[in-house]
This record gives structure tokens, sequence and C-alpha cells, in this order.
């Protein structure tokens, strides 16, 4: 797939349902934006209704086999460090506005190449919470091997989420800078939410902290 192609299907799957100026930004006349669109379409990755661009059950499945920083094809399952982060009877819960309807979930976050997992844990946390802890806060709890696919039974994500936990303190907590789309939680307002990843389930409404799960959930994300 062209480097443009990713690129155009990267942008609406972080942020769908865009128009043809905002999508192309960056791009001239000369990188024949128009031609990888018209392929895109042409494909089935891409649609657009109304005017409107928007990515496509295919196009999900396709563009989610690259790692989306590079947007290097690694043909292996994703790993992402989750964070199960409470603060008396609070969740720290991260809501995910892309699609047409939010879904909510854990806090997260990739692992670079080469990094260890002690210095990836305490990034990527700062880069949810801007709080920088050390890695002695993270506790491992479980592991997670989890498949999401459309009620069509097409394979949208395929990752490994290793569940950490942080306990946070008074201090800790009042000194963590949260962005709008991070929300401290009860366990009936997580109960409450709309489209929860069933990690929200498992760990904080059932308490369930298997060191392993395999599981697959059914789910049409940003496309129904």
């Amino acid at each position: 797939m062209h480097d443009t192609q990713k690129t155009i299907l990267k942008r609406l799957l972080q942020e769908n349902g865009q128009k043809y100026a905002a999508l192309t930004r960056g791009y001239t006349y000369e990188d024949n934006v128009v031609f990888h669109l018209k392929q895109l379409l042409s494909g089935g990755l891409i649609e657009k209704p109304d005017g409107v661009y928007s990515i496509t059950a295919k196009g999900v499945k396709n563009i989610t086999k690259y790692d989306l920083t590079g947007l290097t094809d690694t043909g292996f399952k994703t790993l992402f460090l989750g964070f199960l982060c409470n603060h008396e009877a609070k969740y720290l819960v991260k809501e995910h506005p892309q699609g047409i309807s939010n879904f909510y979930n854990l806090p997260s976050g990739k692992p670079h190449f080469g990094e260890k997992i002690d210095d990836g844990l305490v990034r990527t946390f700062t880069e949810n919470t801007k709080l920088t802890l050390p890695s002695i806060n993270f506790s491992f709890a479980c592991l997670h091997l989890k498949t999401i696919k459309t009620s069509a039974g097409e394979v949208l994500f395929d990752d490994a989420f290793a569940i950490y936990k942080v306990t946070l303190n008074e201090a800790q907590y009042h000194k963590a800078e949260l962005s709008p789309a991070f929300h401290w939680m009860s366990k009936d307002e997580v109960k409450d939410l709309p489209n929860r990843w069933p990690e929200l389930d498992i760990c904080i409404l059932k308490n369930n902290l298997e060191p392993y799960l395999v599981y697959e959930f059914v789910s049409d994300y940003i496309l129904d």
C-alpha cells in the first residue's frame, strides 16, 4: 500500500468523517492525492457518504496491520500496556471519541522497539496523566489476548493487552493532569458507560484479575 494511502487511513482511524480539505492537509496536487483517494474508494477501504470520507471495516482491518507510528507492516499482534489505576473507589477511564460513537477503555500505550518494559510503563503512564511514577509503582496484574471482530465476522484488532495495577496516593491523585478524554469513575459510573471495552468489565466490574485470558469481542467500532 502506498504511504499516502496509509496516511489517509490513519487519519480516518484517528478521526473519522472528514472533509477533503482536512483529510488531505499537507498534500499538494503533485502528490496525486485524488488518485489515492479513488484507489481507497474503489478498494472499499473508505467511503464517501454525503461528501464526507469515512473508513470502512475493510479499511480498519488493513491499516491496523501496520505500526501506526511509522506505518510499517509488523505482521504481529500489537502489544499494549494498560493501566488499572485507582484512587480509593475511583478508577481512571479513557474515552476514545474518534468514531460515530465514543468507546471507553483503560488508559494504555505501546512500548517502543528495544525499550525496557519498566521504561515503557513509566513513559506511557506519564503520557496519559502527566504524572511520572517510579517503575516500582506498577505491578503486573494480567495479560489479555483480545480479538475484536465486527458483527459480520471481520477482524478489526488483534492485540495483547498487558495490564498493570497502579494505586495513587492522595498527593499523586491531585498532581495528575488529565486531558478531557480521561475520567475518574466509580464502579457504578463505569457500569453505566455505553460501548465499554471488555477490559473495563473484566478488571473493574468483575474484579477478575486472572493472570491470562483469551477472548473475542464483537464491536462495529466506528462503523455502526
